[in-house]
């Protein structure tokens, strides 16, 4: 297991739930045989043996000095993994919603493979409306990687795709406690080296950073951590989680930046800093500076480390102290080529060197006593939130039959920012997950409606 893959691990607690969530909605009347559970659960435990990570535990031993492993699970059971929850005849999209939330509030269990599906049914027996709440452990995945693993999973069309021979006989051998200490031994051994190469590196990114910003005036930077303001979701976490959904029309995304420039991520920045500005001035809590949001960016096309996770982040000034919605975009989309130039200048492997060495029980005491002494709520705020937008596909896809309708991915929160929002883009829309810490945001549909309201402003204001 690659550092970066076991640092989301380490840094799990009860109250920071490190696993990415995706609500799914199906519409089960393009299954040509019907719709069941059973044959739901059969169907998908014949694809997961062409998807080798999703067969793997965790195996560790108290004496190795290194990071865990991951092995083969030969006594893998779907009925462990795939469940099903029946919200009855009156079971309402808001009770979907909040069985999901109740759902990724929970860890999962490490002692199987990380990953767990629930079947949702509301309405009639007969005519079930289905929804799948999928869970995948950050240590198995990243959103790039999510996004390949749902292609493997599903279709274009509504026959089940042939498996892959290849990927089926791919494993990765069973527990041997010998040579997982041995390696982390040999591990062990290279780190001052390593400590060694890193450590002037690590010194001058500042420089480099700078550096990469090019002549005064090319653009503002890229904002520094720590410098965001405080706000009300701006806290330690508590354990539940609440969720909400809403879906952009990529067509209108796509008018917006055809009519200013830009990117969709400079509209989406644009959309969810609106709709967090009215909700804090909703309950008085707006504060001046402007926020500031921290950006997954996919390192997968640089780095080959052979992890799961391969991605870096960049920190982005929302311009939430600017009123005006467009004013607020030019000013994101102009400091957009020179905040990804600089997040960029820094080696895509650095951040996950740095986790290989870095001692376990540093990140796993370290993490612990941070949770019980609310240092979250004491230094100065990292970041505000995290607005992540992962590309998917662009034409309709198909889960074992049934046809995918929507597809909102929720990520994980991490203690000083309680709300994240996630964005998937396929079939002509940009399908979003909102995802907060209950005690902190319990409404998180209110940010939902507020970015749906924002992107119907930005595409008035900028109307010929």
């Amino acid at each position: 297991m690659t550092g970066l893959d076991a640092s989301f691990l380490y840094l799990e607690t009860a109250e920071q739930i490190m696993v990415i969530n995706g609500l799914v909605h199906l519409d089960v009347t393009t299954i040509e045989e019907g719709y069941s559970f059973e044959r739901l659960r059969s169907g998908l435990a014949r694809r997961v043996k062409s998807v080798p990570p999703f067969r793997r535990r965790i195996h560790d031993s108290r004496w190795n000095p290194g990071h865990p492993a991951w092995v083969e699970d030969f006594d893998f059971d779907i009925s462990h993994h795939v469940r099903l929850i029946r919200l009855g005849p009156d079971g309402t999209e808001d009770q979907l919603l909040e069985e999901c939330g109740r759902l990724a509030s929970t860890p999962l269990d490490r002692t199987r493979p990380l990953w767990q599906v629930w079947v949702i049914e509301r309405g009639e027996p007969h005519a079930p409306i289905v929804s799948a709440f999928c869970r995948v452990h950050h240590s198995l995945i990243d959103g790039m990687l999510g996004a390949e693993l749902l292609s493997t999973l599903a279709a274009t069309d509504a026959t089940t795709p042939e498996q892959d021979p290849a990927l089926v006989r791919t494993h990765v051998g069973r527990a041997n406690t010998l040579q997982l200490i041995a390696g982390g031994a040999r591990d062990l051994l290279g780190r001052p080296l390593t400590l060694l190469r890193l450590l002037p590196e690590t010194l001058s990114v500042p420089a480099v950073i700078t550096r990469a910003r090019g002549p005064a005036g090319a653009g503002e930077s890229m904002p520094a951590p720590f410098t965001a303001p405080r706000t009300l979701f701006n806290h330690s976490l508590t354990p539940h989680r609440a969720l909400a959904t809403a879906s952009l029309d990529l067509q209108s995304v796509k008018l917006v930046t055809a009519r200013l420039g830009g990117t969709v991520n400079d509209v989406l920045l644009t959309v969810v800093g609106g709709a967090v500005r009215s909700y804090l001035e909703a309950h008085g809590d707006a504060p001046d500076p402007p926020m500031v949001a921290i950006v997954p960016m996919s390192t997968r096309d640089d780095l080959a480390t052979g992890g799961a996770n391969q991605v870096s982040a960049m920190f982005a000034s929302l311009a939430t102290d600017v009123a005006d919605p467009v004013e607020r975009y030019e000013r994101i989309s102009a400091a957009a080529d020179t905040t990804k130039r600089q997040a960029a200048s820094i080696r895509p492997a650095l951040l996950d060197n740095w986790a290989r060495m870095s001692p376990r029980w540093v990140l796993d005491v370290g993490m612990r006593a941070y949770e019980s002494l609310r240092l979250a709520d004491v230094h100065p705020v990292i970041y505000n939130l995290i607005i992540s937008n992962v590309p998917g596909p662009r034409h309709a896809l198909y889960f074992l039959g049934a046809r995918i309708t929507h597809m909102h991915p929720f990520g994980p929160l991490l203690h000083g920012a309680g709300l994240s929002v996630t964005s998937l883009s396929t079939d002509g829309r940009l399908d979003l997950g909102v995802i907060s810490c209950e005690h902190l945001v319990p409404d998180p549909d209110a940010v939902a409606r507020g970015i749906t309201a924002a992107l119907d402003e930005l595409v008035e204001l900028t109307a010929p």
